[in-house]
């Protein structure tokens, strides 16, 4: 069926099979998969060496490898397009106390969208650039430092509702 030639070549590729098991266990591929991809290979490799118009500028041990990666690659690619993700993954919780706060914070940053521009402006400079209530006052335009202050009070329970309405959609949601 086949020549001595490919034959030889068949034999020597088998003997580096732990070699391209290995490369592949880099790229993620598990064992099994590799086992069946490398088969594969070797029988992609052996159709093309019997075409007379084949012309093999690489070793063969080079040609099999780049064929498994290739392989592998379209195997993946399937996996990936056809899986599920699930929200659910351990993380540290280091980083899932991080992402929870990066979420809140999100959700706040939007919800400032949502009460007003004096509000936002308000607590903006107040928190972000820390400016006195006295400034803030004269700024937007209000009678006194006492009239800021309880302008920033109720722009925070406006806020602190908004996230709240927030909490509780996502709490029926899930």
């Amino acid at each position: 069926m086949f020549s001595d030639n490919i034959n030889k070549e068949l034999n020597a590729l088998y003997k580096k099979f732990p070699d391209i098991k290995k490369f592949l266990g880099t790229l993620g591929c598990d064992a099994t998969t590799a086992e069946d991809i490398f088969q594969e290979a070797l029988l992609i490799y052996s159709r093309k060496r019997k075409l007379d118009d084949f012309e093999l500028n690489v070793e063969p041990f080079f040609f099999v490898r780049s064929t498994c990666k290739l392989l592998w690659y379209n195997e993946s690619r399937k996996k990936s397009n056809q899986q599920t993700y699930s929200l659910e993954v351990d993380l540290p919780q280091e980083v899932e106390d991080w992402m929870q706060k990066e979420f809140k914070i999100l959700s706040i940053e939007k919800k400032l969208n949502e009460i007003g521009e004096q509000c936002k402006e308000l607590l903006q400079l107040f928190y972000v650039k820390a400016w006195s209530m006295d400034e803030i006052a004269k700024k937007i335009g209000l009678r006194n430092d006492k009239v800021a202050k309880a302008q920033k009070y109720r722009c925070i329970q406006k806020l602190k509702d908004k996230v709240q309405e927030d909490v509780q959609v996502e709490s029926l949601t899930f």
